[in-house]
């Protein structure tokens, strides 16, 4: 897409210049001039303090903050030569204020240095003659595998900056030395002490450079090598990029480690690493958990493998650390985190948590019981392909019949957003569309997951139905339990429902929702092979009465906000051969749901359509909701797609469908145009291909319509460029301005012979969009000059040329959008 011109950040007009000039020295002269009129023993106070503070701010890692109170500091050094100066007798004022300064200044710099604090100036290299030989490429292949003794290095750990970018890697040197997201184009020196590897990044390239005799990493200020070609003699050589300039270059290693920031490795384990977060994950060595009545406790301690360097990831433990569990003193294999949950039952004689047993063992949820000791419990679900996919995390409850863990449903999300040929599994909160903006702009809202609990049963084989669901709260804090009864020959479960003491008649599927006002829960009937479910059904947990859906195929239950039922629903199949479009998403229409089994499988030559459909609830029924909306103002260029424009006179009106983004996906893209919309006029015009942007002239003559380009080449930017069409829906014509307009055209008005439009900067709009636009007029005359297109009349309707090839699908459509005007 194409942008606005925008003034670049480091182009700072004059006046922001003298601006920032005036806050430099503001910043340099009020601290002076307030300790210099401060009393002597306070002046000097600031300036201690100052000390203290430069290095607390250093001990603490703040580099930043620590310059600044330097630049206080040297402030304060001056204020007090200046308040001392003021102190002395004449013939010692002016002496005795230049030795106070000029002992300050130099105390502020060699505390910077002392305390890590002063910038260091980055490291220039000189180029090189050409035809040096070239070392590794950035982009892997050729790592340093062997040290100059002979021992191996592990490399692992492979990732590349963007897509097919320069590569990152890890490197595990045989002493235990890691290092980890280093470039791939490193090298030793000839006397093998010192390791060299670029640092890849988006930006700002770095360097670092091993010390194996001390262990030490120098974090060094040079951004100027890509690729390392030799390290010889104290003397580094490289190139900057082989994508700008490959030029080779060199520097002194005395003078990348003068100007560089100096890292003590720091062992632990069998390993030796840089200072970081791991350190603090290590800070507790012992847990302690209690029982509610205190009679019981926990006590772990911190058990890192005795060694590191073995592990497929050596990192792991030192990230998520294990602790080794033992109960009232008596020790036990079983290994916790530090985060995990311990879930007492509220006899406080037993409790369950996330463990292992052993090492080698995988995470399970165990119970230990006072009489009992331990046990590993069931698996707590037992899926089938065709059912909701289930994640579930931390116990919630523990009771001396069942766990309660916190679980979810997936979110099916169709592959294309409001239609496709496949549904998503998202396993994440995420946005979805809840309307449109007058404009048609798509409102966006949160889409949460389907929260359920699992009561997973404390004893058992952990067959399948053994754990209940249970769903979210409906009105009275209440949960429907779905407990399993049966699997059909497709695999799917049938599920006895029951909501407080009231037991749903019939069998359900797992997949439910609960509306938000949690008064009532939206349901799928279960069925047997050859059937399907034809209908959904709506609980209402007040009145306690089942509503029923018209007649539909749902695959899955997507959303139950307010009075509004999403659901996705099974309208036909495509043949694999054939090419989705507006007008025929699908080539075979399903069977009635009695008889549907085998059309809803999965089939090698065609594909399942999916499309969103939304149902009003009500205490009377569910009704199905049109999957269009009337608008009544023009829409934008980024209106979202199926809608219905009446003209002025309430005689006529445009149904446009099908208009989606040029990457037609599953993304919203709210601030993107839309394009490949169709259109049908209620007098029966029909045109292919415009964007949503339209209006009608005030007698409901003309229809003013948009086209979409997307490889337009010009001088404005960007690629896009939109066309102006009309429409005489009395003559059946159709006309093509050959002018293109950038960006976004927005009808406003169509009278007195004068189409205004307005264009903005950019082809997308901003989530904060502060551009209002100019507007263009057309004259009427001017477009009704230009060459006209008769239309075909065919059965009823008048297609353009390029659509009578598509006479039968247009004649297929389903027109209830237009019944009205009809």
């Amino acid at each position: 897409m194409s942008s606005s011109s925008e003034q670049n950040a480091d182009e700072k007009s004059l006046p922001r210049l003298l601006l920032d000039l005036l806050w430099q020295i503001a910043v340099l002269l009020i601290p002076i001039f307030l300790v210099t009129v401060i009393p002597l023993l306070w002046a000097l106070g600031v300036v201690l303090g100052c000390a203290a503070l430069m290095w607390l701010t250093a001990r603490a890692g703040w580099p930043r903050t620590g310059r600044g109170v330097a630049r206080l500091m040297t402030s304060a050094a001056i204020g007090l030569g200046f308040n001392l100066g003021r102190a002395l007798p004449a013939y010692w004022d002016i002496a005795g204020a230049a030795a106070v300064m000029f002992f300050g200044l130099a105390s502020v710099s060699h505390l910077e240095r002392r305390f890590g604090l002063a910038e260091k100036t980055p490291a220039k290299s000189s180029p090189l003659a050409p035809g040096q030989s070239s070392g590794a490429s950035a982009w892997g292949g050729d790592e340093p595998r062997q040290t100059p003794e002979g021992e191996p290095i592990r490399v692992f750990n492979y990732s590349e900056i963007a897509m097919g970018g320069p590569v990152l890697c890890d490197y595990l040197f045989p002493d235990g030395v890691l290092l980890q997201s280093l470039g791939a184009s490193a090298r030793f020196s000839n006397d093998g002490r010192y390791f060299a590897a670029p640092l890849p990044s988006r930006q700002a390239w770095g360097l670092v450079i091993l010390d194996r005799q001390l262990r030490q990493l120098y974090q060094c200020a040079c951004d100027e090598f890509w690729e390392l070609d030799a390290f010889n003699d104290g003397t580094l050589s490289g190139r900057y990029s082989p994508l700008v300039d490959n030029g080779a270059r060199a520097i002194s290693l005395e003078q990348l480690l003068a100007t560089a920031q100096r890292v003590d490795l720091v062992p632990v384990a069998d390993l030796w690493l840089e200072p970081g977060d791991w350190q603090k994950n290590l800070e507790n060595e012992t847990l302690r958990h209690t029982s509610p009545d205190g009679q019981q406790r926990l006590d772990a301690r911190l058990a890192l493998p005795l060694s590191l360097r073995e592990l497929p990831q050596p990192w792991d433990p030192l990230r998520n650390p294990e602790y080794r569990v033992n109960i009232n003193g008596e020790p036990t294999s079983l290994l916790i985190r530090a985060d995990t949950v311990i879930l007492w039952n509220p006899d406080s004689r037993a409790f369950a948590c996330r463990a292992r047993m052993g090492e080698d063992q995988a995470v399970d949820y165990w119970l230990w019981h006072a009489d009992r000791g331990w046990q590993t419990l069931p698996r707590p679900w037992i899926s089938t392909d065709n059912e909701p996919s289930l994640g579930w995390s931390e116990p919630l409850a523990l009771d001396d019949h069942c766990l309660r863990l916190s679980s979810y449903f997936d979110y099916p999300q169709p592959d294309r957003g409001r239609y496709g040929y496949g549904l998503y599994s998202i396993h994440s909160d995420c946005d979805y569309q809840v309307g449109h903006a007058p404009n048609g702009r798509i409102r966006v809202a949160e889409r949460q997951l389907t929260r359920v609990q699992l009561a997973v049963p404390l004893t058992g084989e952990g067959q399948r139905g053994a754990t209940v669901v249970e769903s979210a709260p409906l009105t009275g804090k209440t949960r429907a339990q779905f407990i399993w009864q049966q699997d059909n020959s497709v695999g799917l479960g049938g599920y006895s429902c029951r909501i407080g003491d009231w037991t749903l008649p019939g069998v359900w599927l797992l997949d439910h929702r609960v509306s938000d006002s949690g008064r009532y829960i939206a349901l799928i009937p279960f069925a047997e092979s050859p059937a399907v479910a034809g209908h959904v059904v709506v609980a209402d947990a007040k009145e306690r009465q089942l509503l029923n859906s018209p007649p539909l195929l749902p695959a899955r239950l997507l959303d139950f906000r307010g009075p509004r039922l999403s659901v996705a629903v099974i309208r036909g199949r495509l043949d694999q051969d054939r090419q989705s479009n507006p007008l025929q998403r699908f080539d075979q229409a399903p069977p009635e749901a009695n008889d549907a089994a085998e059309f809803c499988q999965p089939r090698a030559d065609s594909r399942l359509y999916y499309e969103w459909c939304e149902l009003n609830v009500s205490p009377q029924g569910l009704t199905t909701l049109p999957d269009w909306r009337l608008v009544k103002h023009p829409q934008s260029a980024i209106a979202d797609g199926n809608f219905v424009q009446p003209a002025p006179t309430d005689k006529d009106a445009a149904w446009l469908f099908g208009c989606e983004t040029e990457y037609a996906d599953s993304w919203l893209r709210v601030q993107s145009p839309r394009l490949g919309g169709h259109l049908l006029t209620a007098s029966g015009c029909a045109i292919s291909d415009l964007a949503p942007s339209m209006i009608w002239s005030g007698d409901a003559r003309y229809l003013a319509l948009t086209r979409l380009h997307t490889d337009v080449d010009g001088d404005h930017g960007g690629h896009l460029a939109w066309q102006v069409l009309l429409l005489d829906v009395q003559a059946r014509t159709l006309r093509q301005s050959p002018q293109r307009l950038r960006n976004r055209p927005q009808f406003e008005s169509f009278k007195h012979d004068a189409l205004t439009v307005r264009v903005f900067q950019r082809d997308w709009e901003a989530e904060d969009e502060t551009d209002r636009g100019s507007t263009t007029v057309l004259k009427l005359s001017d477009l009704l000059a230009l060459p006209a297109e008769a239309l075909c009349p065919s059965a009823g309707l008048w297609l353009t040329k390029d659509q009578q090839g598509n006479a039968e699908a247009w004649q297929a459509l389903d027109t209830s959008a237009l019944s009205h005007w009809r």
